[in-house]
């Protein structure tokens, strides 16, 4: 028991001293990231530009697994691909709940209701390259929920990655979650 408040103590204290630094230009700072094992995955996070101007982005990606070994006596070791977007979500946490509810509300229009995001796309180097549009239409898949499917171009091609409203609510109150950890985060 002893043990395990000093190992909490100790993560706090760690969390709390990377917070307090100032964010490298052109390096994330996630909040939020997707873990579990689907295809599709999404992520909040905060990146500083080289201009010194600092913003939050959510991530909306797709996952693809080009060679996968799976063995019980070893590591599982994949080689995979990932399509990636990033939207600007504005320069405080409040703003990105705002882009968040906005999110909700889009789910909530009929399917086949269309609407182009200003992005950015990953450039491989899980840096911010170059601005671009993204396309999100609401749909809805047999047997399942609405969701935001967004297409994108990536590289050469055209990719594509769904955004569920479960996903959006989760990262909602993980967005409200840290607010209520670093309240002068911000500032």
């Amino acid at each position: 028991m002893r043990k395990s408040v000093l190992t909490v103590a100790a993560a706090l204290m760690m969390a709390t001293c990377v917070i307090a630094q100032d964010i490298p230009a052109g390096i994330r700072m996630d909040i939020i990231e997707s873990g579990d094992d689907s295809k599709d995955q999404y992520s909040i996070f905060q990146y500083k530009e080289d201009n010194g101007q600092t913003g939050y982005y959510m991530s909306v990606g797709y996952k693809i697994e080009l060679l996968s070994l799976v063995r019980d006596d070893i590591t599982d070791t994949s080689i995979s691909h990932m399509d990636e977007v990033c939207f600007p979500m504005g320069s405080t946490r409040e703003q990105v709940i705002e882009h968040l509810d906005s999110y909700l509300e889009l789910l909530d229009k009929p399917v086949g209701t269309t609407v182009e995001f200003p992005c950015r796309i990953n450039n491989g180097a899980n840096a911010l390259g170059e601005e671009a549009t993204a396309t999100c239409i609401v749909t809805k898949r047999f047997l399942q929920s609405k969701r935001l499917c967004f297409h994108f171009t990536s590289g050469k091609r055209t990719a594509d990655a769904d955004l569920l409203k479960s996903s959006i609510k989760s990262m909602r109150t993980s967005v409200k979650l840290d607010i209520r950890l670093h309240p002068n985060k911000d500032k």
